[in-house]
């Protein structure tokens, strides 16, 4: 009886072993591996609510090989959008308090023909639904409104999936379509600029931590030559 409990124990611990050696087994669900397939952003549109809005909100998401935590650092950097994401033409870190920000942000609308400006707070993430929601509050701007919400979901210890959802109302007699069109194309710039950004810092941070492969030491054998 034990010799048989012994290898039951032994043959389940071998197929958990070999799940756990599977690509994808340990993020088996099936939006991540859709994007993950798909190996660029999916863009996607819904109606705007709380309050509704003329305009669609434009969103798009990604599969990110990087740890949640590296994809945070990114995503709250304001100081730094205009640097590293598109299509922010400027970003200003104006002030932080109790863990609320205010950002001033730039971005171009309409192919760059004109370009909207808005002060935003920005809460700390939230968590909801499995996932981590940032929220840009608009305040004040040269647009009648203005809503980015980032959400951020683990797949598992070391990828995740990252959305931006956007909305600008600007004050310029365009149709709502071709706006919602240009949302979706900035999410989609979003995105993928995270996803660089932070796969980028988890490959530097790896090789810090990775030592150097030891040199091969050639070792030379002196022959005394005999008179």
């Amino acid at each position: 009886m034990t010799l048989r409990l012994r290898s039951l124990a032994i043959a389940l611990l071998a197929t958990f072993t070999t799940l756990g050696a599977l690509p994808g087994a340990a993020r088996a669900d099936e939006e991540s591996s859709q994007l993950e397939t798909r190996g660029k952003a999916l863009r996607y549109t819904h109606k705007t609510t709380d309050p509704a809005s003329r305009i669609d909100t434009g969103g798009a998401a990604i599969f990110v090989n990087a740890p949640i935590e590296a994809v945070r650092r990114v995503v709250t950097d304001y100081r730094h959008y205009d640097t590293m994401i598109k299509p922010f033409k400027q970003s200003k870190l104006l002030s932080r308090s109790k863990g609320v920000s205010e950002v001033y942000l730039e971005v171009p609308v309409l192919h760059g023909a004109a370009t909207v400006w808005v002060v935003v707070n920005i809460g700390q993430p939230v968590k909801e639904n499995g996932e981590e929601k940032i929220v840009a509050k608009f305040q004040r701007g040269n647009v009648d409104d203005f809503r980015a919400v980032w959400r951020l979901r683990a797949v598992d210890a070391e990828h995740t999936v990252v959305k931006l959802e956007l909305l600008v109302d600007p004050k310029l007699p365009a149709p709502a379509s071709v706006i919602t069109g240009e949302l979706t194309g900035a999410a989609d710039k979003a995105v993928t600029a995270v996803r660089e950004r932070a796969q980028q810092n988890k490959a530097a941070a790896t090789a810090a931590v990775t030592p150097a492969p030891a040199a091969d030491n050639d070792k030379t054998v002196n022959v005394a030559k005999r008179d």
